[in-house]
């Protein structure tokens, strides 16, 4: 796996984690950004590794779309539905609830996964 593919996936399982830590503790608002940021960095990794690209646009909506289009499309329609949280949990006034972060959770989760099983180490 080259260095940058193995940069983006070593830093979506470190959100992930410290995302769990942050669930455990109540912190809904930082689990659930911190899971966004964790499916951002796996998709990243998923589009240098078989695109050779990383989407660079401002709102990340991008890198969905590029995925979806290169036939990852559970990926990328994760990855969507991920972002769909990130404005709540970063800049809203309104707070996430538990829920909202567990279900953030799991869906990065899932895009991680799912990204180390298409993506082959060396």
């Amino acid at each position: 796996m080259p260095d940058a593919v193995s940069l983006k996936l070593d830093k979506a399982a470190e959100f992930l984690m410290v995302a769990e830590f942050a669930l455990d503790g109540g912190c809904f608002d930082a689990a659930t950004s911190l899971a966004v940021s964790a499916g951002i960095n796996a998709g990243d990794g998923l589009c240098l590794a078989k695109l050779d690209v990383l989407p660079s646009g401002q709102d990340h909506g991008e890198a969905p779309r590029v995925l979806q289009r290169a036939g990852y499309g559970q990926v990328g329609s994760l990855l969507s539905r991920l972002l769909s949280v990130k404005f709540k949990g970063q800049y809203s006034l309104k707070r996430c609830t538990r829920s909202e972060a567990d279900t953030a959770i799991k869906r990065a989760d899932r895009i991680l996964r799912a990204v180390r099983s298409s993506v082959p180490s060396e």
